[in-house]
């Protein structure tokens, strides 16, 4: 289970909002793309993907690059 910190921004222009709002959609899409291939391989080895391995596979996403931009 992850610890979830709720931080609120104030006096934000809408630029930067929508900024932190996009970014934060990224992340999220990341995170649950990392989690799809550990429970696949699971699912097809029957062991754990370790985080060498699987950031390997995520280092060609859309989400990643963009993230990493």
């Amino acid at each position: 289970m992850y610890l979830t910190i709720k931080q609120q921004v104030k006096h934000l222009s809408k630029e930067d909002y929508r900024s932190i709002k996009e970014l934060c959609h990224i992340a999220k899409n990341l995170t649950n793309q990392a989690i799809y291939n550990i429970r696949q391989h699971y699912f097809a080895e029957g062991k754990y993907l370790n985080y060498e391995k699987n950031y390997a596979l995520l280092k060609s996403s859309d989400n990643y690059r963009t993230l990493n931009s």
